[in-house]
C-alpha cells in the first residue's frame, strides 16, 4: 500500500462527506426557496457536480493508493451512486408520482452515498493504522 497516496485518499474522502452532508442543507434550501427544480437548487446542481468530479479523482487515488480491491470497489461503487443520482435528477418529472418517486429514491441514495462514504473512509484509516508487513516481520 502506498501510505502517502492512501493519507490523500482518506482527506479526499473526507472532503466528500463533508460535499455530501452540505449536499443535503442545498437540497434543503432549494426546497424552502420554492420547492421547484429552478433557482433555489442551482447551487445544489454545481455540488453535485463537484461530488461527481471529486468521487472520479477518489476512485483515481484509490487505485494510486492500492488499499486492497474492496476499498476501490467501495470507491467506484460511491462514483455510480453519484452518477445515479445525476441519472435520477434528469429523468425525474416534478408534480408527477413517477417524479417524487425519483426523488424519494434521490434522497435515500444520498443518504446511502453518505454512509458509504463514512465507512469508506473508516476503512482507509484502519488500513493505515495496520503495522506495516515489514515492521510485523522484524518483531
Amino acid at each position: 500500500m502506498n501510505t502517502a497516496f492512501a493519507r490523500a485518499l482518506r482527506v479526499w474522502l473526507l472532503l466528500l462527506l463533508a460535499l455530501l452532508i452540505v449536499q443535503f442543507a442545498l437540497a434543503g434550501f432549494g426546497v424552502g426557496y420554492g420547492g421547484g427544480v429552478g433557482a433555489g437548487f442551482r447551487l445544489h446542481f454545481v455540488n453535485g457536480d463537484v461530488l461527481l468530479f471529486g468521487y472520479a479523482a477518489a476512485v483515481g487515488l484509490a487505485l494510486a493508493a492500492k488499499p486492497g480491491a474492496r476499498i476501490v470497489r467501495l470507491t467506484v461503487l460511491g462514483t455510480v451512486l453519484v452518477l445515479l443520482q445525476h441519472a435520477m435528477g434528469l429523468l425525474s418529472v416534478p408534480g408527477t408520482v413517477w417524479g417524487q418517486s425519483l426523488f424519494f429514491f434521490h434522497a435515500l441514495n444520498g443518504l446511502a452515498l453518505i454512509f458509504l462514504t463514512f465507512r469508506t473512509g473508516r476503512l482507509v484509516r484502519d488500513r493505515l493504522r495496520e503495522p506495516a508487513p515489514e515492521a510485523a516481520a522484524a518483531r
